[in-house]
């Protein structure tokens, strides 16, 4: 195989995304690296398949070739739209909690038992079928997920909005009365109809790289050391599984060429030991041979394994060896010989020959007569002119013809099987050899007698059919005397050549394809390295932008702490894979980070190592759920996590479940605007309630009421000011109102946000979006206020359009009233 070297430079493949063809890829580095083309075809064997490997290994033709990714799944945008409960772990009667269908932070608190983290596990169950939280749980905890107090209905729905299409993707979960966990009826529909479960809409395999859930168990797995799983989830998104098939192809390849190739070279020691125990000249030959250092000369070594035992056995060496191997017939086939030849010679006897001959002769005279009578017609018979011969002389002979010719059959064919038997039977006895030879003092003489008395044939086929049960089994006797005499005199005489010459043979069997495996490992060893260094450079590169976004989050979780996080990496391999996280303390290197941290900087660094995954931009989903983050952190780091959240939700639906109240209280200090808060509170009997926190809009026009209230700000001072934040409660009511109308219509929300910037230069154009989903019908605003609403709407979006004048600046509260009630209209 030639490869291609036209290329481009090696530093351009550096950054590329894992979407790229991963066999193409390698063709270039193989290139780049001026690999060999032998063991370049077994680096693309590999990758290719079990088959292609063995192929090319061969020496045959393989398919291998530069070909298209892999595709993990839609490529398609994702945003969780609601998750409803009922009778589900701490959920009774039914409850939904609806995310806002764009970007955006989601805020659910509750204090601990108030049921909300049952909605984030119903999220991970329905879309999973599984929860991270109950992984490590023993089975007493993880059979008290039905509700106590509603245990009937039991489910949990999940609706997903794909970016451009209108109708959701609805995942729902059920359980019968009295069904097991695993035993939840699955029903999952979307706009091209009803489907078994999510892998038929290809996301099975994107819910398992990209993991939109991230619950405290997980974060708390980090803690616990498995390092082998963080590498596996960070791993398993660089698109380089591929590569790592390769590697266990090529290690399962080598391992019996490995193995075959120690066992020869240990037999060869082996052989070397055992025939030091020889008293033979070939024993002694051989092993100066194979004593010899590198190659043996396995022609010379199979030349002294076949030289002839004549050479150096002598007379009663070569009978007893003759012996040994006599074969003869078992004693049941000669009896069942027997019991045949006296059942075929019982049948012949019952043909009387000379009946037989006779039977033919009359045979004979009737045919001609039948003959004579069809030719000449009925008249007397030319024979004893006496009879006549008529049709029912005709009809009367042909029965008797037909009779005389069965006979006749049934005698030769008896006649036949006896003599058939009877040459088996001279064969046999004629088969039975005794060696020549003299030998004092063994049983040989018995034998010779024994054959001597079978070969004593009877005549008659009867007699023979008694004779042979009556004077094998004597043959038998002595032969196994004979025998048994002749392996002991061998185990006297034998100096163990005949074994080590069969030895040798099976050894030389195997030596003379060591080169053609020492070759083969070659090539096998070759390709693991040249892999196991690119994949280390490919995965580095790879992995640079999460450790790059890693780095990103723990400079604004961290805060206040004196650990500083340097770029992930992934390292080892097999079973001593891990993630290393280079780390200095108040600028000194101190190695990994595990050993450093406290736990509230563990969980810290759960999160950027977690979050980047989850927010990975192959992923499809738009939206990532998180379960407790805030564990062990103290206020600053808080603060730092509500700074990351906010980040993270201006491009994705981020989806926090809290029972601390720092995070919200953070959020809102900070002036993190945008953020939508659930309060989540658990009344007897599992009956949860959830009412809306702080919105935006309720923020703005909550801080426009206390300034306008504020008497000891002059009206003119504070007007300005109470009509902005009016008018931007306007605008969030109005931006709410655009995503909902939009989002439920299909329309992709890149396009959404272009249309909200555009329409945001002027109120008129933002409230014409909202209320006609049209920018440019900014002219029919005041109408559609003035008749759906009255004169206060108009009043305020009048105010908030051009400022504040007139009677307002006399009535703040007033102003604020109005905006309050014209935002709600809006809405």
């Amino acid at each position: 195989m030639q490869l291609p070297r036209q290329h481009s430079p090696a530093p351009a493949t550096v950054g590329r995304s894992r979407t790229e063809p991963l066999v193409e890829l390698i063709f270039e580095r193989l290139a780049d690296d001026d690999v060999p083309d032998h063991t370049a075809e077994v680096v693309l064997a590999a990758l290719s398949g079990d088959a292609d490997l063995a192929a090319a290994l061969r020496g045959e033709k393989t398919s291998i070739g530069p070909g298209p990714s892999v595709d993990d799944g839609p490529k398609e945008q994702i945003w969780l739209s609601s998750v409803t409960v009922a009778g589900f772990r701490g959920v009774g009667p039914e409850r939904t909690v609806e995310i806002g269908p764009g970007p955006g932070l989601t805020l659910v608190v509750g204090r601990k038992g108030s049921g909300k983290s049952s909605f984030a596990e119903a999220v991970e169950l329905a879309l999973t079928g599984d929860s991270a939280r109950w992984a490590d749980r023993n089975s007493v905890w993880r059979t008290g997920w039905r509700n106590l107090h509603s245990p009937d209905p039991c489910w949990i729905v999940a609706k997903l909005r794909v970016d451009g299409v209108a109708t959701p993707v609805t995942v729902t979960r059920s359980w019968p009365l009295g069904a097991a966990l695993a035993d939840a009826e699955v029903t999952v529909t979307s706009d091209q109809g009803r489907h078994a479960d999510l892998a038929e809409l290809g996301l099975a395999r994107p819910l398992e790289l990209y993991r939109p859930f991230l619950t405290a168990a997980e974060l708390g797995r980090l803690t616990a050391g498995t390092q082998s799983q963080l590498f596996d989830a960070i791993s398993a998104i660089l698109g380089l599984e591929a590569i790592t098939e390769a590697d266990q192809r090529l290690m399962a390849a080598a391992r019996p060429v490995e193995a075959a190739i120690k066992e020869v070279r240990a037999q060869r020691v082996a052989l070397l030991g055992g025939l030091a125990d020889i008293a033979d000249d070939r024993a002694r030959r051989a092993r100066v041979l194979l004593a010899g250092r590198g190659a043996v000369d396995l022609a010379a070594l199979t030349a002294i394994c076949d030289e002839p035992e004549e050479v150096t056995a002598d007379g009663p060496l070569l009978l007893c060896r003759r012996l040994v191997e006599l074969t003869l017939p078992a004693p049941e086939e000669v009896t069942r010989l027997a019991a045949q030849l006296t059942e075929a010679t019982a049948e012949a006897q019952r043909h009387d020959g000379g009946r037989s001959r006779a039977a033919l002769r009359s045979a004979e005279l009737l045919r001609l007569a039948i003959e004579h009578h069809e030719d000449a017609g009925d008249g007397p018979c030319p024979v004893c002119a006496a009879g006549t011969l008529d049709a029912q002389w005709q009809t009367a002979a042909s029965a008797s013809l037909a009779q005389l010719r069965d006979r006749s059959l049934a005698a030769q064919a008896a006649a036949a099987r006896l003599d058939a038997l009877l040459r088996q039977a001279r064969h046999l006895v004629d088969d039975v050899t005794v060696p020549d030879g003299d030998l004092p003092d063994t049983p040989l003489d018995a034998l010779r007698e024994a054959v001597a008395a079978l070969r004593d044939v009877p005549g008659e086929p009867a007699e023979l059919a008694a004779h042979l049960p009556a004077r094998y089994p004597a043959v038998v006797t002595a032969a196994r005397a004979a025998r048994a005499y002749a392996e002991g005199f061998l185990r006297q005489r034998d100096t163990g050549w005949r074994r080590a010459a069969a030895e040798l043979r099976g050894w030389v069997n195997a030596a003379g394809r060591l080169p053609e495996r020492e070759a083969t490992l070659a090539r096998l060893k070759a390709a693991r390295a040249w892999l196991k260094d690119t994949a280390a450079q490919l995965r580095n590169e790879r992995v640079a932008p999460f450790a790059e976004h890693s780095q990103r989050i723990w400079a604004q979780l961290r805060q206040e702490s004196n650990v500083e996080l340097g770029a992930m990496t992934l390292a080892g391999t097999n079973t001593r894979r891990r993630v290393v996280f280079p780390v200095s303390v108040d600028g000194a290197d101190n190695g990994t980070a595990l050993g450093v941290m406290s736990q509230g900087e563990m969980h810290a660094l759960g999160l950027a190592t977690f979050l980047p995954r989850g927010c990975a931009p192959e992923s499809p989903f738009r939206f990532i759920v998180v379960d407790d983050p805030v564990q062990s952190m103290d206020p600053a780091k808080v603060d730092g996590l509500a700074r990351v959240l906010a980040e993270l939700a201006e491009q994705r639906q981020v989806v926090v479940f809290t029972h601390d109240t720092r995070l919200p209280d953070a959020v809102t200090r900070l002036g993190l605007g945008g953020a939508r808060i659930i309060e989540v509170t658990r009344a007897e009997r599992s009956v949860v309630t959830l009412r809306p926190g702080s919105d935006p809009v309720t923020r703005y026009l909550d801080d426009a009421y206390a300034l306008a209230r504020n008497e000891e700000i002059a009206a003119e001072v504070r007007g300005p000011v109470v009509a902005e934040l009016c008018r931007s409660a306007i605008e969030a009511a109005c931006h709410r109102v655009i995503w909902r109308t939009r989002v439920g219509r299909g329309v992709p929300h890149a396009d959404i946000e272009k249309a909200i910037e555009a329409a945001s230069r002027r109120l008129t154009t933002i409230v014409a979006l909202a209320a006609f989903d049209d920018a440019d019908r900014g002219g029919d605003v005041l109408g559609w206020l003035s008749r759906r609403h009255g004169r206060r709407a108009v009043n305020a979006y009048q105010a908030c359009r051009e400022g504040v004048h007139g009677a307002y600046l006399a009535d703040l509260p007033g102003l604020v009233a109005d905006a309050r009630l014209l935002t709600a209209a809006l809405s």
